[in-house]
């Protein structure tokens, strides 16, 4: 049309010639946008110039989107009552060439496109009135980009006088269709009136969505993506994005470079295809679906994943779920960190630390049974001699014997697996009987033995006989620790139904910072005859039973031992 189109200009003056339309002034009158369902085109002109000229009489830009064999009836019409230096500031663009440009097109884009308006209005300070004309069979996406550009546009400088017609044919709106919008839109006008909408749902009003907003969500979420894109790219641990089909949308360069696939080997794949996944693995791949469809994190787990070479890596795989500027969940990132070389050192250090406490097991056996077997053989020496009496030499050689007897039995305890014959015990009584045996010693150490049960009735599943030895060594080493005298207090506690507590708290001379650390080592002991095995063996009970074992002790105070096992 070249220089036949209206180019902008800036009113001037408000002496306008109205034209004859009783509708756009009731619709002036009027809260809300306007749906107009025409069917006489010299009445739809007649409406659309009355609309124009009424928004530059306050002050407004038209954005007008109509036909091209409209424009020209129109604009002559208009441009009969406006003088030439008073044309409103009107842009017309013809509503093919809107449809195909705009609709779907993201708001960004928009605003990108009407830049000039825009700067144009934030010097003027001048709002924006819209006339959208579609003509032929239009989408439902189709009517929402035109209200979203609008309301974008209208919103720069906010005016409640500011209103959208969006006209269309009657013919070319079904009946199902037209109900539809007749819920969405507060005002229908047709060529001889203009009423409320009667289906007006004002959920349903797209115009109520701030699209200022909506744009700085959009900025926003460009802004994320780009982010995430970069995450993704410049990760130096394997990354793939899976949308919720779970096909493979894309691949970083390390998933390349770790496990040897292509992205053009792996990208449109669907997760279950993925040859680096194992076969007896790919349970988990839905169960990671699952958990992210909901919207949750999968946290770090470790598995094993396969390179094209056929190598297995140990790997620790976690899941995020992706979302849409809706925040809707439409995929997941799956990030896998190879583990392998870790793995590798870990199982090292290990079978170095096992070398290294089998050194030090045998050094301490050597050294414990070396002890006995060299007396044992000086005596057989002065035997042999006939130095001594023969009834003394038996004696102490026996008490040698035994003691190895002992070193050796919990030896064996510590080194072979206990098959634990659970049965329910009544460990209040249990303790009790425990006490009984024990009380003569504790009587000649002067030491005094009190019980604080909460119960007397408590029932545990266990080895009757091993939880037997556990509470003697505790409490002999009790009684032990206090050669002055004192009290040891046993309680019982139940926490919530489901772990007992035992507590063994004594009075006596307590246990040094550099003794405590050393607890659990073979042969360490600060008894006279001790064997340092005692704690290891009752240790290894308890954690038997699923339980745990703490101390805490202060030296001159006193000690207490906390065993914990469950109900």
């Amino acid at each position: 049309m070249g220089d036949e189109y209206i180019k902008r200009g800036v009113i001037m003056s408000s002496n306008f010639i109205y034209p004859k339309s009783r509708q756009i002034v009731d619709y002036n009158s009027r809260q809300g946008h306007i749906l107009y369902m025409y069917e006489r085109v010299d009445k739809y002109v007649e409406n659309a110039v009355a609309f124009i000229v009424n928004g530059a009489e306050k002050g407004h830009y038209v954005l007008w989107i109509d036909k091209e064999e409209l424009y020209h009836s129109i604009y002559q019409k208009v441009k009969s009552i406006l003088k030439t230096n008073e044309l409103p500031f009107i842009h017309f663009i013809q509503d093919k060439e809107f449809t195909d440009i705009f609709v779907d097109s993201p708001i960004n884009n928009i605003q990108s496109y009407y830049s000039e308006i825009i700067q144009a209005m934030e010097v003027d300070k001048l709002s924006i009135s819209s006339w959208f004309h579609v003509s032929g069979k239009v989408k439902k996406n189709e009517y929402t980009n035109l209200y979203q550009i609008g309301e974008y546009l209208t919103e720069m400088h906010c005016s409640t006088e500011q209103k959208i017609v969006l006209a269309v044919e009657g013919d070319d709106v079904s009946a199902s269709y037209q109900n539809r919008l007749l819920h969405t839109y507060p005002n229908l006008m047709t060529d001889l009136q203009i009423v409320e909408s009667p289906l007006y749902m004002p959920d349903n009003d797209p115009t109520r969505t701030n699209y200022k907003e909506r744009v700085k969500l959009e900025g926003i979420l460009k802004a994320t993506n780009q982010q995430l894109e970069s995450f993704i790219m410049r990760n130096l641990d394997p990354v793939m994005i899976l949308n919720n089909d779970d096909d493979v949308l894309t691949i970083n360069d390390a998933f390349e470079k770790v496990f040897g696939w292509t992205a053009a080997e792996t990208v449109g794949k669907n997760s279950l295809q993925l040859p680096h996944i194992p076969i007896i693995n790919r349970k988990e791949v839905y169960q990671n679906k699952c958990i992210t469809l909901l919207g949750e994190n999968v946290g770090e787990y470790e598995t094993v994943r396969l390179t094209k070479e056929g190598i297995s890596l140990h790997v620790q795989i976690s899941c995020f779920p992706l979302r849409d500027e809706y925040d809707r969940v439409n995929g997941r990132a799956v990030i896998i960190r190879d583990i392998t070389e870790k793995k590798q050192a870990q199982e090292l250090l290990i079978k170095t630390e096992k070398l290294s406490i089998a050194g030090e097991l045998a050094a301490g056996i050597a050294h414990e049974i070396r002890n006995p077997v060299t007396a044992i053989k000086g005596f057989l020496q002065l035997m042999e001699h006939g130095n001594m009496n023969n009834k003394t030499y038996f004696e102490i050689m026996e008490a040698e014997i035994e003691r190895i007897e002992l070193i050796l039995s919990e030896l064996l305890m510590l080194s072979k697996p206990q098959v634990i014959q659970y049965e329910s015990t009544n460990i209040s009584m249990l303790i009790r009987d425990i006490v009984i045996l024990l009380e003569a010693q504790a009587i000649m150490n002067n030491v005094g033995i009190e019980l604080d049960f909460e119960s007397d009735d408590i029932i545990l599943n266990g080895e009757k006989n091993q939880l037997k030895q556990v509470a003697i060594n505790f409490i002999k080493n009790a009684i032990e620790a206090m050669p002055k005298g004192g009290k040891l207090m046993v309680q019982l506690r139940k926490y919530e139904e489901k772990q007992l507590l035992i507590r063994f708290i004594d009075e006596g001379c307590g246990i040094p910072d550099y003794v405590l650390s050393k607890l659990g080592q073979p042969f360490y002991t600060t008894k006279e005859k001790g064997t340092g095995l005692g704690f290891m063996v009752s240790k290894r009970i308890i954690e038997n039973h699923n339980g745990t074992v703490s101390i805490y002790s202060k030296e001159n105070i006193g000690t207490t031992i906390d065993v914990m096992l469950p109900l």
